[in-house]
């Protein structure tokens, strides 16, 4: 699909106006009449030229109308009326499945409602889950260069409908004649604003990009490649070779994890939820994320879910990932009936591991992080029975030292930290079978 830039191009290349016919004596004569300045112009078109003026011309009024489709999504840094008072209805696709007056739920489809306004009834708490970090660099920038003008950081959402790339869930004002397809995002225009802070090249008008309602703490925007939604995130060495690190030791342990990819010193990972509408944990527990909370709320849903978090949890303790919250951690929704389906994949690993130091603590014993998940563990009946049942596989030095010959970017004593993830590995699997044995 072309941009709106190159159709606008194309318009001015062709002619105004409206080509009429007159018969005058039973003869045909074409004549062009267009407005031009104020002023009104007439001339007599030849025979051969008239049916192609009236291609042209044909052509320009359906470009326009092209023109006048890709206008209703784009933003003039202001919201209406409606969306500023938070009047409208939150939308699954061209389903509605939450209706607010005023900020106040007013109507509900129990089935289908994002999680957290099924929790909260709360629109306000909805578009906080969906909105890009102020405290970001270029978070302010885009906030400029989009002309968003206002004292709620929330309602940054809603300068684009607070649809957001890893859900169909968005916000349909009152008397917006507005439909899914008129929202969607189609351009990635601004990826190098949300990501580099590079702002020499964006257009005169804003568009709804997916930038303002991605959140996270680190620079990061949204790349369409190929028909598929990639996120890229800045980081230096040691946090991406975390990342990629984090991300084939979790396959090689048989955790469900998103792709990550190096590219041109980013980070990078396809959108995993394409086919899902995802769900913060947040949206069920707010900042809450004690392991025994969560499990117990993952657990009431599907115990295969709440196995799931605790093979989660288990990595995190052995690559020391002491980021996990629950804005990183989340469910896969169905998008047509509403059903919790699985655990989103892990991600979001860039601090685990040596991203902030140099090496790993192999006296495990001691370890205070580990020490709280052996103690959730033994303290809770449930969560020690599902751990049972999970076979957790033998891995080696070479499976580990593979894992790092794969990974672009190299860091200092390799050795020590495979030999220092490879002992709390084996501390905490052996420390269980011996528990279950």
């Amino acid at each position: 699909m072309s941009s709106l830039s190159d159709i606008l191009k194309e318009i001015e290349t062709l002619p105004l106006g409206n080509v009429y016919i007159k018969k005058i004596n039973n003869k045909k004569y074409y004549y062009h009449q267009y407005f031009l300045n104020g002023k009104r112009y007439s001339e007599i078109l030849k025979n051969d030229k008239a049916l192609e003026m009236i291609k042209l011309v044909k052509r320009r009024k359906e470009l326009e109308k092209l023109a006048n489709e890709y206008r209703k999504k784009e933003r003039l840094g202001h919201l209406s009326k409606s969306a500023d008072k938070l009047t409208g209805e939150v939308m699954l696709e061209n389903t509605p499945v939450a209706k607010f007056e005023n900020g106040v739920l007013i109507e509900i489809n129990e089935k289908l409602a994002p999680l957290v306004i099924k929790r909260t009834r709360s629109l306000e708490k909805f578009l906080m889950l969906r909105v890009i970090d102020m405290s970001r660099t270029n978070a302010r920038i885009l906030k400029k260069i989009l002309n968003i003008q206002i004292d709620e950081d929330y309602k940054t959402a809603l300068y684009s409908y607070a649809l957001s790339i890893s859900d169909s869930y968005w916000f349909k004002p009152k008397h917006s004649k507005l439909k899914y397809h008129n929202v969607i995002f189609n351009n990635d225009i601004y990826f190098e604003a949300a990501l580099k802070g590079d702002v020499t090249v964006y257009p005169h008008q804003a568009k709804l990009t997916p930038e303002i309602t991605t959140t996270g703490s680190f620079e990061k925007g949204w790349k369409y490649i190929k028909g598929v939604w990639y996120l890229y995130k800045s980081g230096n060495d040691k946090q991406i070779f975390s990342e990629l690190f984090c991300y084939k030791f979790a396959q090689l342990m048989g955790i469900n994890t998103a792709t990550y990819e190096y590219d041109n010193g980013y980070i990078r990972s396809p959108n995993f939820a394409t086919n899902y509408n995802f769900e913060p944990m947040a949206a069920l527990l707010d900042d809450n994320d004690k392991y025994e909370d969560v499990f117990f709320a993952l657990l009431k849903i599907d115990r295969n879910i709440a196995k799931d978090y605790l093979k989660l949890i288990f990595f995190d303790s052995v690559v020391d990932n002491v980021d996990r919250h629950n804005e990183n951690l989340g469910l896969l929704r169905n998008k047509k009936n509403g059903s919790i389906v699985s655990l989103a994949p892990n991600y979001d690993n860039n601090l685990a591991l040596i991203a902030n130091k140099d090496s790993l603590n192999k006296n495990v014993a001691k370890d205070k992080f580990v020490g709280i998940f052996i103690e959730f563990i033994n303290k809770y009946k449930e969560a020690k029975d599902l751990f049972k049942e999970i076979q957790f596989k033998e891995i080696v030095f070479e499976d580990i030292a593979n894992i790092i010959n794969d990974i672009p970017i190299k860091v200092d004593n390799m050795e020590d930290l495979i030999n220092s993830v490879l002992i709390r590995y084996k501390y905490l699997k052996d420390l269980f079978n011996k528990q279950h044995n």
